[in-house]
């Protein structure tokens, strides 16, 4: 089975945790669990040679001895420090790895600074004295066929230059991952015996190969990573090393023009000369492969060289370096039932083989062989083993290709296993506690695991791959306290998962994404895996979510039920910091204890209406919930704590059948600690049952409690309720909005006045008008607020209404404003100076800005901060004077957006929508943006408007239209780097409303045409983009030369970061991209080559400019730490967590009905 190095090699340090930041910097990165920083501890590092392992016994890179130098540098305040050759924390400082242990033994122990300084990690083998970190002089060796010895490196290792980088490290008790990369090119060739030879001849034939015409001389930067060609040509041809029929050689990455002899090959004597027509370019970190069949002429006895194939692959794991020999298996072919006395026909002794792969078949006895008398079995290879139908003892069972039942189970020593090619099922408890240690690669064609499988494997700590073929993980406990550190890529067609079946994984990290098809889950499956991050999204499928399925899991994104839903377990989504609004299945009759406890959901919280039941403590712990609440009117008894810390609410409406509000059993009130409360609303004509404690915290004089005329008395008497000082009877009066707000300039609103009766205005300021001021039942009135000098002193009050003929009234309150600017008015923040048309223009609109938002300054403050976001990365930054960029003082009613259950009254009617990000009145924000001066519905198509819409919650997204009209809706990111403003400004307004770039992260372990999910676009609509000429950062095919940056993979200036790269458009597969990283994969501030490249072509096309490649190159620059931490990484973002795909629309904006400018 092919799959990725991941040997752990230890460093003794301190630990630590990383951050999800650039491409070579995630949280798989780290080995083990995390924990809390004591003293002065040692940094701690675990690592890998980055290879695909075909041979070898394990996923080791490296061997007993081997030695790697590697630096430390220490940030500076948030600022990445520079690596200098000498003055680091650490400078190459040996390693050497322990193999007996299995970790790196440094010369000297390395400390951290302090509990707060990130650092950035280097490493490099082999070990050296370098002088320059820019230009460290390096060489391959001419002969690399010279072997091992006397503790000397073979040629080839020697060659072989390793590097990596672990960036933006925070002080942790975590083991660092340093994963090392090949930095130089490989060539392979391979001699295939053709026709014409006769038996044996072709073994005992004569034959060589060299690689004349090449630079062997290098100079690395050991910063980057870059490796560039130093010196001339050598007069002399490299020596490759030799396994059989293939010769391997260390090139240094460099182009070979057309017409050059690329290997020199003898036959039998006679010599060859392998020559192409066009340059080979020797890729950094490829493996150059070249197939060639050798056949014989009958009548003369020369020889036919042809060329079979050709191709540029990852590179695999050698064959002569890093004791590679001394860890092969021993092969053996067995019979089911007889792998016993295979063993012994090969003159191994079973008790004592360590390493061993079978060929042939194995039944249920050859199992009971490897697990009971196999003593010393380390590593086990079974990738060409079809498993037959046995059982043996009633203790060891299977079908014909299925893992058995307890196959392995407790055999601890096993720590290497490749399955069979063809497998359908793992069967019970197939691995439970055995030694599996590193990564799980399950093979396609699984379609069944269960119970126990993998249970307490606490030494599998790389990385989980699941076939995409899953359909059920059953039964209990299949990967219970495993120690995975990973994304966990569920497969979309899984449709059941088990009880505690990840529970205890702490490893995992990133969002967790949950199949499509998921029919079944089973009680506490995601229980404390308390590593993800992210958005949850309830597939539609599932209509039962258990007791604790994902209870402590941490995610901290959004959370996405669905109408479907039915039931809810205990304590389901407790403990994980949900943020934004939740929306409650409108059919859901029961919230159990501690459903939704200890969370951070903000807005509204609307019950569905046919509720009947909230558990203790149900909502408790959920600060930001605000507004009022209302409880359903099926609803007898709130349980103790089931609000309790919801400080924040603003009022809250109890229904008529009420019997009981809960207090005790260790939960506290119903509504303890809710502070905000101003207003309660009890429809009972009976006063429910107030329990000692239940409003606790609320302030019971500051408002009156209104009940039902005719019950007035009752509540003064009743307990609980009596100790509220102002009870009062209820009647129907409010205005909406009800508030109103002005800058210096006349403001203009309409209000609705909904009452049970007549009403009249009761008081108003002096400086605020009310027609009509008085009516009957539901009215419209318009409202005018008086114009003020600009330096004028800010002014409150309130109108007051009134129902005729009763003491009850209700306000509506006004406030205004002086500030510099009026209402509406534009502002130039830059003009362009470069272009032939005028300039390219960008409008920046906030929106949920109040009055007083906007002249305090707040308003402008965060405007300027985009615009220096989107001018902050490259090419923008290079071009910027090809811009105009105007923006306005739209005034909005109340400051910040609404949700699904939340109403906010702002400008452009900008909301959350629940899952599907941020929307506005985009009629209304085109007619504004015609209002900027040089905007006009001839370039509206050009014209980039930003929203910035006054929250912290992240719901970045890009409206778009296929005439290229855009608005990118950019809000005040708090999350950390690199999801905060900058990232959102950068991918959504720089990347898709003016780059027009596809997104590259991954939301689906799916081929992209075969992927049923209905979330997101696949081929028809990547393709209908494409049409547009819009995504030139991504591809449906991953041929070199097809691909739309083709040109630059083997351009010398561009080849050390270009290539293709599987994955993208939210799927892993059948989506390919040109560089490991970007801005739109993962938000960091650096645009992919092609990216920029398009960028720069849009800007010379809108500015009427022709576009040249060589003049682009010139102008190119890139953020070469960015770039190159990307490099070799198979890290997936992980921000599409709380981002959105830029939704497409039909039609163009410029066909608006109604057209209208604001000046």
């Amino acid at each position: 089975m092919t799959h990725t190095n991941h040997k752990n090699f230890h460093i003794y340090t301190a630990v630590l945790m990383l951050c999800i930041l650039l491409a070579a910097c995630s949280d798989s990165l780290f080995d083990g669990d995390g924990g809390n920083l004591n003293g002065a501890d040692r940094i701690q590092l675990s690592g890998s040679i980055e290879q695909l392992a075909l041979t070898r016994v394990c996923d080791n890179g490296f061997c007993d001895g081997d030695v790697m130098g590697v630096y430390v540098v220490d940030y500076n305040g948030g600022t990445p420090g520079t690596l200098k050759p000498r003055g680091n924390r650490c400078d190459n400082v040996r390693h050497t790895f322990d193999e007996a242990n299995n970790q790196w033994e440094p010369a000297y122990d390395i400390y951290w600074k302090d509990k707060h300084t990130h650092i950035d990690v280097y490493g490099y083998y082999p070990f050296a004295n370098p002088e320059s970190i820019d230009d460290y002089q390096f060489e391959v060796q001419k002969d690399q066929s010279r072997a091992s010895a006397d503790g000397e490196m073979g040629g080839y290792e020697a060659s072989d230059f390793l590097w990596g980088k672990v960036g933006d490290v925070a002080p942790t008790t975590s083991v660092i991952r340093l994963p090392l990369f090949h930095r130089m090119s490989n060539a392979r060739v391979t001699l295939i015996q053709g026709s014409g030879f006769a038996d044996g001849e072709w073994a005992n034939t004569e034959k060589i190969v060299l690689a004349p015409n090449l630079v062997r001389k290098a100079s690395i930067d050991l910063a980057t990573g870059e490796v560039k060609p130093s010196g001339s040509v050598e007069s002399t041809a490299t020596i490759p090393s030799r396994v059989d029929d293939e010769w391997r050689a260390i090139v240094v990455p460099q182009t070979v023009s057309a017409g050059t002899t690329l290997f020199s090959i003898t036959i039998g004597g006679m010599p060859y000369k392998f020559v192409k027509n066009e340059a080979l370019t020797y890729v950094s970190g490829k493996m150059m492969n070249f197939s060639i069949r050798v056949d014989k002429k009958a009548a003369s006895g020369q020889y036919h060289l042809t060329l079979v194939n050709e191709s540029i692959t990852p590179w695999e794991n050698d064959l002569v370096s890093h004791d590679a020999t001394a860890k092969e298996y021993v092969i053996v072919n067995s019979t089911a039932g007889h792998l016993k006395e295979a063993i012994a026909a090969a003159n191994k002794d079973l008790t004592k083989l360590k390493h061993l792969k079978v060929k042939g078949t194995v039944n249920a006895y050859d199992f009971h062989i490897m697990r009971d008398s196999m003593f010393s079995l380390t590593a086990l290879n079974l990738k060409e083993v079809r498993i037959k139908a046995s059982n043996w003892s009633y203790q060891i069972m299977c079908e014909d290709d299925e893992m058995p039942t307890n196959c392995f189970e407790f055999k601890r020593l096993l720590t290497s296993f490749v399955f069979p090619d063809v497998l359908k099922k793992i069967r019970e408890f197939a691995f439970h506690e055995s030694g599996l240690s590193g990564s799980l690669n399950i093979p396609e064609g699984v379609t069944d695991i269960k119970r126990g499988a993998f249970e307490n494997i606490t030494t599998l700590n790389g990385t989980l791959s699941l076939p995409s073929t899953l359909k059920r993980i059953t039964g209990v406990n299949t990967f219970l306290n495993t120690r995975f550190v990973c994304e966990l890529k569920l497969p979309d067609g899984l449709e059941e998962i088990g009880e505690q079946c990840f529970m205890g994984c702490t490893g995992f990290y990133g969002e967790l994404k949950l199949p499509s098809r998921l029919q079944k889950l089973g009680v506490s499956a995601f229980n404390s895996c308390s590593g993800l991050s992210g958005n949850l999204v309830i597939p539609q499928t599932l209509t039962y979510v258990p007791t604790g399925a994902f209870k402590g899991c941490g995610l901290g994104g959004n959370l996405q039920l669905h109408d479907g839903i039915g039931s809810i377990g205990t304590s389901a989504f407790a403990n994980n910091g949900f943020k934004g609004e939740l929306v409650l299945p409108k059919d859901l009759r029961t919230i159990p204890d501690e459903c939704f406890y200890s969370n951070d959901f903000s807005g509204e919280l609307k019950l569905p209406k046919n509720l009947a039941s909230i558990g203790s403590r149900a909502f408790a712990n959920n600060w930001r919930l605000m507004g009022v609440l209302e409880i359903p009117e099926d609803v007898v008894n709130i349980s103790p704590g089931a609000f309790a810390e919801c400080r924040s609410l603003e009022g809250i409406v109890l229904p008529s059948a009420l019997e009981t509000v809960g207090s005790g059993q260790g939960y506290g009130g119903a509504f303890k600690n809710c502070y905000g409360v101003g207003s309660i609303v009890c429809k009972g004509t009976m006063p429910p049952y107030v329990q000692s404690g239940a409003f606790d915290g609320v302030a019971k004089d500051n408002f009156t409690l209104e009940v039902p005329e005719s019950a007035v008395q009752q509540y003064q008497a009743a307990g609980g309720w009596c100790e509220f000082k102002r009870i009062a009877a209820h009647h129907e009066l409010v205005c909406r909005p009800s508030v109103a707000c002005a800058l210096s300039t006349q403001h203009k609103q309409t209000l609705v006045v909904n009452a049970e009766g007549e009403w009249e205005v009761e008081s108003k300021p002096d400086w605020c008008e009310v027609s009509p001021a008085s009516g009957n039942k539901k009215t419209e009135v318009t409202l005018t607020i008086k114009s003020m000098s600009k330096n004028a002193s800010d002014r409150e009050g309130k109108i007051v209404f009134r129902l005729k003929n009763k003491d009850y009234t209700h306000a509506c309150t006004v406030s205004q404003y002086g500030y510099e600017y009026g209402e509406d008015e534009w502002i130039t923040l830059q003009k362009a100076t470069k272009g032939r048309n005028g300039g390219i223009n960008i409008v920046l609109l906030g929106d949920g800005y109040n009055a007083k938002d906007l002249a305090s300054g707040d308003y402008l403050k965060h405007i300027r901060k985009e615009v220096e976001y989107f001018f902050g990365i490259e090419p923008y930054k290079t071009y910027r004077k090809y811009f105009n960029v105007y923006t306005a003082i739209p005034l909005s009613t109340e400051s910040g957006v609404g949700t699904v259950n939340t109403i906010r009254y702002n400008r452009f009617g900008t909301t959350f929508t629940g899952g599907v990000g941020l929307k506005a009145n985009y009629d209304e924000l085109f007619s504004y943006a015609l209002g900027a001066p040089t905007v006009s519905k001839e370039n509206l198509k050009q014209t980039l408007i930003i929203v910035v819409p006054n929250t912290t919650d992240y719901g970045g997204i890009c409206q778009m239209w296929p005439d290229g009209s855009a608005i990118a809706f950019c809000p005040l990111s708090t999350y950390d780097y690199p999801l905060d403003t900058r990232g959102v400004v950068q991918h959504e307004a720089g990347g898709h409303g003016f780059g027009k770039l596809g997104d590259e992260y991954i939301y689906h372990n799916a081929f992209i045409d075969a992927c049923g999910c209905s979330c997101c676009g696949h081929v028809t609509e990547f393709n209908s983009a494409k049409s547009l000429g819009w995504y030139d950062n991504l591809s449906l095919t991953g041929k070199m030369h097809n691909v739309g940056w083709s040109h630059l993979i083997f351009d010398d200036r561009y080849s050390d970061i270009v290539d293709i790269y599987e994955g993208g458009y939210m799927h892993n597969r059948g989506v390919f991209r040109s560089e490991q990283n970007s801005c739109m994969n993962n938000d960091i501030p650096y645009y992919s080559t092609i990216s920029r490249e398009s960028i720069v072509k849009r800007i010379m096309r809108y500015a009427g400019e022709t576009f040249s490649f060589e003049e682009f190159v010139r102008n190119d620059k890139r953020d070469a730490g960015t770039a190159t931490r990307s490099m070799g990484t198979s890290y997936t973002r992980t921000a599409h967590t709380y981002q959105h795909a830029p939704k497409i629309h039909k039609g163009s904006p410029l066909q608006m009905k109604k057209v209208r400018r604001h000046r």
